[in-house]
């Protein structure tokens, strides 16, 4: 067995080195699999933008490190001057088609406006998250709403640079794809022409990869994989720039946050890392500290991308007769896949639009070429090292067909074919050429040449021939959301620039330069909300009833989406409105705006009044109709001087003196113009050592039945509302469940009121209890909906606290929506 692993030339040490390896990845693997689904959310958002900022940093200084080395060698690499000319005549042909033919627009509407959304986050709060819901005021995005996203994060991160420089939205996310495919085109030549030893050759593979329509049309939107494909084609050249018997540490200053960014543009990536270490594994096999170094440095900076793995665990794909990831599927979508890249079929009813995302011709020019390749690697031994890099490589293709979406018989999951058209590219050319070449025993360059005409000839052919489909955007003109897109883009210019629109959608609204929330969220608010958004937008709340809001959900069908139309019904019927646009035949289905005037049910005076935050010992009260009204207030139970409100907008002036540190209360009661009485109560906190609120402290961990506990917000992200009271801080949570807290110092008090919210209106009752080490030191009678009860919990020494909700002994999780509202602690003074 020695004498065998001595003539294969393995030692000691590349055992010590697979160990060591395996170890960084057991202990990764191990993070991973413990990291609960709320902490990778949270720390997605908290931390995703200055991890992948702290990659670009990285980035930029692997670049200087590196300039000399790039320097001294640029001219012994770069191609001749003859291929390069040659290179900027077919990048131009494509680049006058493309601005003649292919409209910039979005073509994978949900996950584009998305990453728009996520950009503008990390230029304006610099935070990791996608702004789900916000307004635009000033040319500044205010988020109220932040979610995760499980992919295209160095998307997001690449808009933030550009709007540090152009207009943050949609129009400028827009332009920032065509750069990268030009620059994706021209290194992928450069890597080419080192490896084929022929540039030619390397040219007919980059005319390939330029002529492809799905990459076409990409370039022309704001879809991930474009980047994806110019991160790879810069990391080959960089490979190819340097052999494996001169690189040294330097080269991996570069390499490494070049992995990481790759890493962050699909989620997929990072099981495409192998043929990047299997590249210089004589190199990382000299030292036992090399190879390991590296997994650990690619594993880190890749982090954000693992992480946001973790944070979608269990996550519920729809649809689909197989599981969300199987051998099933996998069969499923190579079998569809292939069948679609074979399809000659036009659709005649739009005028002859091409279906296929690959031409035929290339598919069937790839699967001659990979069988040639096969011969010759199996006949003629050539190709190995090749074989080797691209079959791991394709381990990151495998486990996208393994996905239930990763079939091209979704339109807009065509683009998923972008991951390996470079490969297809390479096989594509490499294998006309050594055919050509073989079988001819013709000279290397001209064998090049005549595969490059020929290259060049189909991609420009075809894509002059099928002009027409590019011009109604083929592959993507069925699908209405991206018509009711540029339509909305068009028709809300012409309305206020401080108008709320209500929309399925609300991201996408967002990244179009409008304010706008979900119309759950809508739903959610209450008298004094609604009127503080109809002040802020002069009156002007618009609801959009577009594809999402007809119609139910197909659960059975393999594209995830969501649908609207119970919550649209409801506001209509809920709320008085107007309508002011339709369009009832553009998109079969009509689509429809309407003005959202009033509550039904509600005195128009008790939904035109608000009052503001408490801030520098002040507030705000507004009002938005004519009438004088007079109010009393109290603050903290004590009654003070009573107001006279004639003007629109006043301020209050409370006494600092009665202001306490920690959780105080505003009580107004105004008679209305119609004689009703409002009762408005406004929470402020006040910070100082011997307090805290709840929901400012870290939660250690959790466990709960259904959904995540939130901060100041139901389980279901509402306003925590027990038996009609709001209550502006808190932890909603659900039963059963238990919230573990770690006290940063010592306090005396735990302060709370508890309750089940509003928004949980059945069940079987549930109990209330706080616990310290370990310690029972309050339990709650059976609580119901409607009942409420303010504690003052003992928990003096208190190191560790925790908060349990238990279910009724039916154990029916359903409804029991438990709320610790205004939840503080308070040490002794």
């Amino acid at each position: 067995m020695k004498n065998i692993l001595e003539r294969l030339g393995v030692s000691r040490r590349h055992f010590v080195v697979i160990g060591i390896t395996l170890a960084v990845l057991v202990v990764a693997f191990l993070i991973f699999n413990n990291l609960t689904v709320s902490y990778a959310r949270r720390w997605d958002i908290d931390w995703g933008y200055y991890s992948i900022l702290s990659t670009f940093i990285l980035l930029v200084v692997g670049v200087v490190v590196n300039f000399p080395v790039v320097a001294r060698g640029w001219k012994s690499f770069r191609p001749s001057g003859k291929s390069i000319c040659a290179f900027a005549g077919i990048a131009l042909v494509f680049s006058v088609f493309m601005f003649g033919n292919i409209s910039n627009t979005h073509r994978v509407l949900s996950d584009e406006t998305s990453w728009e959304s996520m950009g503008l986050q990390m230029f304006f709060d610099h935070t990791g998250g996608v702004c789900n819901e916000g307004i635009w005021k000033n040319g500044v995005l205010d988020c109220k709403t932040e979610v995760n996203n499980f992919k295209g994060k160095a998307l997001g991160f690449v808009y933030s640079l550009v709007f540090n420089f152009m207009e943050p939205n949609r129009d400028t996310a827009l332009l920032v794809n065509f750069p990268f495919y030009l620059l994706s085109l021209l290194f992928f030549f450069f890597a080419l022409s080192k490896w084929f030893k022929n540039e030619w050759a390397a040219l007919a593979a980059t005319a390939f990869l330029g002529g492809m329509p799905i990459y076409l049309l990409q370039a022309r939107s704001a879809s991930t994989e474009v980047l994806y494909i110019f991160l790879l084609a810069v990391l080959m050249a960089w490979y190819a720039f340097v052999p494996a018997n001169k690189v040294n540490w330097k080269h991996f200053l570069l390499t490494v946050p070049l992995l990481g960014f790759f890493a962050q543009t699909r989620q997929e990536t990072v099981f495409a890392f192998i043929p990047f270490a299997l590249y210089y594994y004589k190199y990382f096999f000299e030292k036992p500290h090399r190879l390991p170094l590296f997994v650990a440095s690619v594993i880190a900076v890749s982090w954000p991308s693992v992480n946001t793995m973790a944070a979608y665990r269990g996550y519920d794909f729809q649809g689909g007769e197989h599981a969300a990831h199987s051998l099933e599927n996998f069969w499923f979508n190579l079998k569809t896949n292939i069948e679609v890249m074979m399809n000659l079929d036009q659709d005649s009813s739009f005028g002859g639009i091409m279906q296929n995302p690959f031409y035929t011709t290339f598919t069937v020019i790839l699967l001659a070429a990979t069988a040639w390749l096969l011969f010759r690697l199996i006949y003629s031994r050539r190709y190995w090292r090749g074989a080797l890099l691209g079959i791991t490589f394709c381990l990151q293709i495998f486990v996208i067909l393994l996905n239930v979406s990763g079939t091209f018989t979704i339109d807009i999951n065509q683009r998923y074919v972008l991951v390996a058209l470079p490969l297809f590219a390479l096989i594509m050319a490499l294998g006309l050429y050594d055919a050509l070449e073989f079988s001819t025993k013709m000279k290397p360059e001209a064998a090049g040449k005549i595969i490059l005409a020929v290259a060049t000839a189909l991609s420009v052919g075809l894509m002059i021939y099928h002009g027409d489909s590019y011009r109604h955007n083929m592959l993507y003109y069925k699908n209405k959301l991206l018509g009711e897109e540029d339509y909305l883009d068009k028709a809300l210019e012409n309305y206020p620039k401080n108008s709320i629109f209500i929309y399925a959608r609300p991201w996408q609204m967002l990244a179009s330069g409008h304010s706008s929330f979900s119309e759950r969220s809508f739903m959610s608010w209450d008298n004094e909300t609604f009127a503080k958004w109809q002040q802020v937008s002069g009156g002007n709340i618009y609801m959009v009833r577009g594809q999402d809001g007809y119609g139910e959900l197909n659960r059975k069908s393999r594209v995830v989406g969501f649908k609207t139309t119970d919550q649209v019904d409801e506001i209509l019927k809920d709320y008085k409105s107007e309508r002011v646009l339709i369009e009832p035949k553009l998109f079969g289905y009509p689509l429809a705006m309407y003005k959202i005037t009033a509550k039904k049910g509600v005195s128009t005076y008790l939904q035109n009044f608000f009052v503001s935050d408490m801030e520098n010992n002040a507030m705000v009260v507004n009002k938005r109709f004519p009438e004088t009204i007079t109010c009393n207030y109290s603050l903290n139970g004590e009654l003070q001087e009573e107001l006279m409100l004639s003007l629109n907008s006043d301020t209050l002036l409370l006494d600092s003196s009665k202001i306490m540190a920690g959780m105080n209360r505003v009580t107004f009661e105004c008679l209305m113009p119609d004689s009703d009485t409002l009762t408005l109560k406004k929470d402020f906190f006040v910070e100082s050592p011997e307090v805290m609120l709840l929901s400012e402290l870290k939660m250690e961990s959790f466990e709960q039945a259904w959904g995540q506990p939130q901060k100041n917000a139901t389980v279901e992200h509402r306003k925590i509302t027990i038996d009609k009271e709001v209550f502006r801080y808190g932890i909603g949570s659900h039963a059963p469940s238990y919230l573990r807290y770690t006290l940063p110092r010592s306090y005396n008090k735990f302060h709370a009121v508890i309750g089940l919210d509003d928004e949980s209106v059945g069940g079987d009752g549930a109990s209330f209890i706080v616990m310290g080490d370990n310690r029972e030191l309050f339990r709650s009678k059976r609580m119901y909906s409607t009942e409420k009860q303010t504690i003052a919990v003992d928990i003096t020494g208190v190191r560790v606290l925790e908060l349990r909700l238990d279910e009724g002994d039916k154990h029916d999780k359903d409804f029991d929506h438990g709320d610790w509202a205004n939840a503080w602690l308070e040490a002794a003074r």
